[in-house]
């Protein structure tokens, strides 16, 4: 953009010798002046504008006399003469084709959070019955029934493989939160497991150690219980 010139102190881009026409321009509420030839098309003034604005022309719509001409219409048809005075107003992206591109992105953006919710929702369902498992060692295991270690692998390496199949989900927006919410639920679940493989470890020793004890004793005829 141009620099602040305070006012209605003059900015002037070239010279005006050599037969060309001085245009006073209004930009806001700076005014400055800029040369161009009387030959000239209203692109060409857009394009010396732009010089000493930094406004690019095609985001340039200039009024004289409260009028705009196209580009490539001459300033001499509606009568712009040397000293003439013009009004630059910076065009806004307010155009319907703007628009519509903007409200394109939001749909697709709408979009990718939808997909990705559903793809974590459908991952979420498959976790309920999981967990449900889980809930079902738990049981056992507070009421002293021994487990095989094998059931704890295998459901922990199912866990496991749900974290990667949340990991893999492209989310964003609400579809990313419910992602991370998932991966914490699932890595508990595994946290879970892993505590109750251990309570089941130390059941199945202490059956081992009464087994062992029993098998140590013998009862005599009296009743009398002995060692060996």
């Amino acid at each position: 953009m141009m620099e602040d010139h305070g006012g209605d102190t003059a900015a002037t881009t070239g010279d005006n010798g050599g037969g060309n026409m001085k245009i006073k321009v209004t930009f806001g509420s700076s005014n400055f002046d800029v040369f161009t030839s009387p030959q000239s098309t209203f692109g060409d003034l857009k394009r010396e504008i732009a010089k000493a604005t930094g406004v690019d022309p095609k985001a340039q719509t200039v009024l004289f006399r409260g009028k705009e001409s196209d580009d490539h219409e001459s300033l001499q048809m509606p009568g712009v003469k040397d000293n003439a005075k013009v009004i630059l107003i910076e065009n806004t992206p307010t155009k319907n084709e703007d628009l519509e591109k903007v409200e394109e992105i939001k749909e697709n953006i709408e979009v990718e959070i939808s997909r990705g919710l559903e793809a974590v929702n459908r991952v979420r369902e498959e976790n309920n019955q999981f967990a449900q498992q889980v809930v079902s060692l738990e049981t056992m295991v507070c009421c002293g029934t021994q487990i095989q270690d094998k059931d704890f692998v295998y459901l922990t390496e199912m866990l496991m493989r749900q974290l990667l199949k949340l990991d893999g989900i492209d989310a964003e927006g609400d579809g990313r939160m419910q992602r991370k919410l998932e991966v914490r639920r699932v890595q508990g679940l595994v946290e879970k497991l892993d505590n109750l493989r251990a309570k089941n470890s130390n059941l199945t020793s202490n059956i081992q150690d009464e087994s062992s004890l029993s098998s140590s004793l013998k009862v005599n005829q009296e009743g009398e219980v002995s060692k060996l």
